[in-house]
Parts: C-alpha cells; structure tokens; sequence
C-alpha cells in the first residue's frame, strides 16, 4: 500500500513536473529476486553459454561478481557473447512470461501506476543484461523504450564481449537515465543508493526484516515499501 503522504508527493511531483523520469530499479524492486541470474542459470542449462575450459559459467560469474559488483554484472552480459541476439531475445521473452508475474512486487507496482497517473514516465535501469529487461519489465508494466540495462555490442546480429558504457549500476543508472529524477524507487545499497540520492523522491523497497538500504531511509525520512506485498 502506498501511504498517503507519498501519493501526494508524488501528484505534487507530476504537477511541477509533468513527463519528469521516475526511475526504478528491477531486480528485488520490482519483482522478487534476481531475473537476470535466473535467465542465466537457464542459458547455462541450455548448454547456450558455455567456457572454454569447461567449469561452470555460473559459478565463474559469482566470482566476478564478488571481486568487483559493476564488472562481475557486466561479465553476465558478456557470457552471452556469440548468441544471436534474435534468438537470446525470443528466449528471455519466453522465459520471463513464466518467471516474472509470480514475483511481482504488489507495492511496487501500485507506485509504478501512481507515477503514470501523476504525469511522470516510468523508467527501468537495471543492472541485468538488456535482453532479459526488454523481456521482464514490460509484464511489470513498462513500455521497452523506457527500459535500460547491461548492453555489449552486436556484430552481424550477434552478441560481442565489449560492453556498451555506462555500466547501470550505482552511479551508471543515472547517466543511463539521461536527465533528471524526480522519483526513484529501489532496493539495493550499493546499486540503487546513488540514483535514490539524485532524485527529488526516493522510495525503497525492502523485507519485513529490514536491509541496509531500508535503516539508511529510516534515518533519512525516504518512504520504504514492502517487497514482500
């Protein structure tokens, strides 16, 4: 449920800014749990995405992502690298019909309605590779043109290493979104802090038990929602 208090912020936002980029983060804000690690679970399983020394892909990604978070999201993007970007984007919409609906944030959503009906432009910067985004985020309600994730460069229709600047995370998702924020909604402290702190409203999206990110809006007044609603 969205208390009072934020909804009028938020008309009040539209009116003095009508069309103004209301960003939202994807994973763990507007669905439960991370869509890009489960699309990529599921193109190891494939056999799609493979190394060339046979260990596990995956498994090679958590490492990445534990010595450094923005490289190691990057490298999910990267693994893709020699697919057809036809084919990887046939397969995330269909695997994203089955995942996303069940994981829906009830909160989150509400918000995202909110925003729409106050004149604002609901926007996704997520720091999942694009392909998966452009699948999930419009079952959350967001148009695709208004979608923004991890990018490698194409070739011949087909995926290539070089990732595409800016990385969307942290600081990233604000040069991806490309002008200013008048709401931000998200749930992580290291990816969503920087984007929550440029914004003229920041909503965080947190358990029941709490998280780093929801005690940093306890002391700094920011609206929390439930992520578990």
């Amino acid at each position: 449920m969205i208390p009072g208090d934020l909804a009028d912020r938020v008309r009040a936002l539209g009116r003095d800014a009508p069309g103004a980029l209301a960003l939202f983060d994807a994973d763990g804000t507007l669905w439960r749990e991370d869509v890009g690690e489960a699309f990529l679970r599921h193109l190891v399983a494939l056999g799609w995405v493979r190394l060339a020394d046979g260990s596990d892909p995956y498994e090679e990604y958590e490492r990445a992502v534990d010595r450094d978070k923005a490289a190691g999201y990057a490298y999910a993007a990267q693994l893709q690298a020699g697919l057809l970007i036809g084919r990887v984007a046939a397969e995330a919409e269909q695997f994203a019909r089955g995942w996303v609906p069940p994981r829906i944030v009830t909160d989150t959503k509400e918000l995202r309605d909110l925003v729409e009906q106050a004149g604002l432009t609901p926007f996704v910067v997520s720091a999942s590779a694009l392909p998966i985004v452009l699948a999930a985020a419009p079952l959350a309600g967001f148009r695709r043109e208004n979608c923004r994730g991890i990018e490698v460069r194409v070739v011949d229709g087909r995926f290539t290493p070089e990732v595409t600047q800016p990385i969307t995370y942290a600081a990233g998702k604000i040069a991806a979104a490309g002008g200013p924020i008048a709401l931000a909604c998200g749930d992580s402290f290291t990816g969503d802090l920087a984007m929550l702190e440029a914004a003229d409203v920041a909503v965080v999206v947190a358990p029941a038990g709490g998280s780093p990110l929801s005690f940093e809006a306890e002391k700094r007044g920011w609206a929390v929602l439930s992520q578990e609603s």
